[in-house]
Formats: C-alpha cells, structure tokens, sequence
C-alpha cells in the first residue's frame, strides 16, 4: 500500500514537473528561448522579417525614451512590447517578401492591437481569421479601465472587426491578402487618459517628437517593403504619408482609404466604401 501510494506521488511530481516546463516554454518571450532553452533548434528567419523586426523594435526603443505622461496622456502601452509573441508570429508569418500594396493605420485600439499586438486585432479576426494567438503580458503601468486581456478579452473591436471581415469577403483567405500587401500601424503606441479614454497622435497638441520619430522608421519600413502603393486609412495617415514620403524624396502613390471606425460620421456602410475604394484606383487586381 506505502509503495503504491509513493509510486502515485512520484508520478504526480513528474506531470507536475513536465506542466511547469511546458508552461514555462509556452510563456517565454521569444528573444529569451535560447536563453532557458539552448537545446532547442533556433528557427531562422527571413531577411525582410528581420529588418521588419528590427525597424519595430528600434522605433519601440527610440520612443519609450519620451516622457508621454502629460495632460492629457495618463497611461501608454506598447503592444508591440507586452505583446510581442503574436506581434512577432504576425511578421513571421505575413510579412516575409517585399509587398506591392502598403496598408497603414495610425496606433493601437484599446481592443485590438492594445489586446492581440496585431493592426486592428480584434480577438476574433486574429485568432480565427489571421490564425495567430500567443501569449500576452501586461504593459508597465495598466488603466484599471483598459485592462490588458490579450486574446481573452469579450470585447470586440468595432474597426478591426469590420476591416478583417471585408477582407476575408474579399479574398478568402488571409494568405491571400497578404501575398501582395501588409497592415502596418504608424505608430506602435497607445495613449489614455486618466479614465481610460483613447488618446490619438492627432489628438495631440504638440506631437512633433513623436511624429519626427514615426516618420524616420515609417520611412524605413517602405525602404524595405519597397511598395507600389501607399493606403493610408485615415486623413491624418494621408497627411502623415504625404509629408514623410516628401521629405524622404520617395515618389510613391499614395491612397486615402476611411477609417472603418463606426463612430466615424456617415460610416455605417463602410464595406461599400471599401469596396468602391478598390475599385475607382483599379487595386481589386492584387486581391483577385
């Protein structure tokens, strides 16, 4: 009886033992898995997925060097940081050639990108759409009224939502959106108030900084995409594109695409505008 009871334990320590390593590996950061786990093969990446990973993390880097928290900015989150697992199978994933078309929103929503790490992510499109889920963190310092959930979280995010579900009216499948075009946010950064409210860069005041920064990177990131063609989703993106790509001496079209927010005016049927969009600039060729 002693000896079957001491067999059973030993064997609970050993489950014990492999979940913890299990669940150990499963919620390492991925620039630390060669670090705990030297022995497992190290996958090696694609050169653009690289220098799109790199251009991310220095663009992070320079801006967490800014004090943001200001009136009205009380809380900023990095998703590319807290959420770099599914950020980072996003690029690996999506983002390994050069693109034709170059989507580009502003920052992260408090339910999407703040949530998942993913441009518009709403939980639902990325687990089910995109097919990437992984671990998510916290960020350093969390508004009691936006906490962090990752791909727990119920609430839907209304933009993400409604852009990840034209496209998969449109083309099918995400591999074939991504075949010829990437979603890429401006800015990686999201800004709340003390109630939790969101902060926009085209809330902001003063915002030159910020902007000088993005620019640089956003550059950058075109100089290794090498796209045909520039969306810029949003007025303030078409501004920001026009401007930067001027300056940079980068002669490259450049397209307004709405928001797809429903709080936007008049934006109820915007999957027609979308769809009109691609259309009247002829763009419906490189999701076809």
């Amino acid at each position: 009886m002693l000896k079957k009871k001491l067999f059973n334990k030993s064997c609970e320590v050993e489950e014990s033992k492999s979940e913890l390593l299990d669940l150990s590996f499963q919620n390492c950061a991925p620039q630390d898995v060669s670090k705990y786990f030297p022995n497992l093969p190290q996958p090696t990446m694609n050169p653009v997925t690289v220098a799109m990973l790199g251009i991310q993390q220095k663009l992070s880097d320079k801006l967490s060097q800014i004090n943001f928290i200001n009136s009205p900015i009380r809380y900023v989150y990095d998703p590319t940081q807290y959420a770099k697992i599914p950020n980072e199978l996003y690029y690996k994933k999506y983002c390994q050639s050069v693109k034709q078309v170059l989507f580009v929103g502003m920052n992260p929503g408090p339910f999407g990108m703040c949530q998942t790490g993913i441009p518009f992510g709403d939980t639902n499109r990325v687990k089910h759409w995109l097919q990437i889920e992984g671990v998510v963190f916290k960020p350093e310092v969390e508004c009691p009224n936006r906490p962090v959930q990752g791909f727990d979280c119920p609430q839907k995010e209304q933009s993400g939502d409604r852009f990840w579900k034209f496209w998969a009216d449109q083309c099918g499948t995400a591999e074939k959106f991504f075949e010829q075009a990437f979603v890429y946010n401006y800015c990686p950064l999201a800004f709340m108030d003390a109630a939790g409210r969101n902060v926009t860069p085209a809330d902001l005041k003063d915002c030159k900084e910020l902007e000088a920064i993005c620019d640089q990177y956003y550059i950058d990131i075109i100089n290794v995409l090498q796209p045909k063609i520039v969306v810029a989703i949003g007025r303030y993106i078409q501004r920001r594109s026009e401007l930067a790509l001027k300056t940079a001496s980068i002669n490259i079209p450049i397209y307004y695409l709405p928001h797809p927010s429903p709080r936007s005016v008049n934006n109820h049927n915007w999957p027609e505008k979308a769809n009109a969009f691609l259309e009247a600039n002829n763009l419906k060729r490189f999701f076809q």
